[in-house]
């Protein structure tokens, strides 16, 4: 008999012989929280919601009841402005978001903060760009004064996503230089995915959003693995902690890549909107079978390298790692 055909004598038998296994450990769930206080579905990422920053209080208490460790906050503000300048108030609102949620929860659940001009400028671009250029100082610069901020706030970790070329030396010198040299930062590398518009359409406050912007000025190319490695290679150079790479499921080379060089580097992935919707949608109408195929993409994303996971489907996830779904 094949020796294969032996350690396939029964489902526990396989359970025994894996070599790794996704826990409710290596997730972190991305929350929307709105500044205007208003609560419903996402239209374009269904089955998940906007949270008031009263109410948000709420799914954290879940969310650590689970046992997924971290959040990766989404705070949607009532008004955006040209610079992005909005970002530096002391008491705006992802401060307040930060504060509530550290005061309330402690080391219980580690806050991570998403670093983005695209979340305060009204052109809801990610970086500053000048007659088509990036203006990559001055957006590391702006990102680095905001990462501070949140710092100040309570954020655990610093999630720049800016893609801008010098943003993690930059952050990493203003968290050093006001004493939060313990703040990780998890630095995204992203390709030019069109995998992230639904979630372009939950955070924007625009009818057209994100009109006009080219991406491709800021992300690595889909095709160029060594434009992204080359990013990657960067972010840690200039003192990257972790790595996240976006999307996940079409970046399976990637983060296999990622983990080969840098054994030693934790990498997050993270299964984007457009991947939430392309299992969801089809699910709904019964062309596939939604928590099987869930779980098959998550664990090839696990077995790529990634050691940690951001899904919409984290909740969903932990109930089923529990059986409760």
């Amino acid at each position: 008999m094949d020796l294969t055909t032996r350690i396939k004598k029964s489902r526990s038998l396989i359970r025994l012989l894996r070599p790794l296994e996704l826990t409710s450990n290596d997730l972190i769930y991305p929350i929307f929280i709105r500044e205007d206080g208003k609560k419903f579905e996402i239209p374009s990422i269904k089955g998940q919601r906007y949270y008031s920053l009263k109410d948000c209080s709420e799914v954290c208490k879940e969310i650590i009841e689970l046992g997924i460790p971290s959040v990766m906050i989404f705070g949607v503000l009532k008004k955006k402005n040209a610079d992005g300048s909005v970002a530096l108030q002391k008491n705006g609102f992802h401060t307040k978001i930060f504060k509530k949620l550290k005061r309330e929860f402690g080391d219980n659940l580690t806050l991570i903060s998403n670093v983005c001009l695209c979340d305060y400028t009204s052109s809801e671009s990610c970086v500053y760009m000048e007659k088509g250029k990036v203006l990559n100082r001055k957006t590391s610069e702006m990102l680095g004064k905001i990462s501070v901020i949140h710092a100040e706030a309570g954020a655990d970790v610093i999630a720049p996503a800016a893609m801008a070329d010098g943003q993690v030396k930059y952050i990493r010198a203003a968290l050093d230089e006001t004493g939060f040299e313990d703040v990780p930062i998890m630095s995204y590398i992203k390709t030019d995915s069109c995998l992230f518009k639904p979630f372009f359409k939950a955070m924007s406050i625009s009818k057209t959003p994100r009109k006009g912007i080219d991406s491709s000025k800021f992300r690595a190319d889909i095709i160029n693995q060594k434009m992204f490695m080359a990013k990657v290679d960067l972010d840690i150079r200039e003192g990257a902690d972790i790595i996240i790479v976006k999307p996940a499921i079409t970046n399976l080379d990637l983060i296999l890549l990622t983990k080969q060089r840098y054994p030693d580097i934790p990498i997050a992935a993270y299964q984007v909107s457009g991947e939430y919707s392309m299992i969801k949608v089809p699910s709904e109408k019964g062309y596939l079978d939604e928590y099987p195929l869930l779980m098959e993409t998550l664990n090839s994303i696990k077995r790529a390298g990634a050691d940690m996971i951001l899904t919409y489907y984290a909740l969903e996830v932990a109930k089923l790692l529990k059986g409760e779904t």
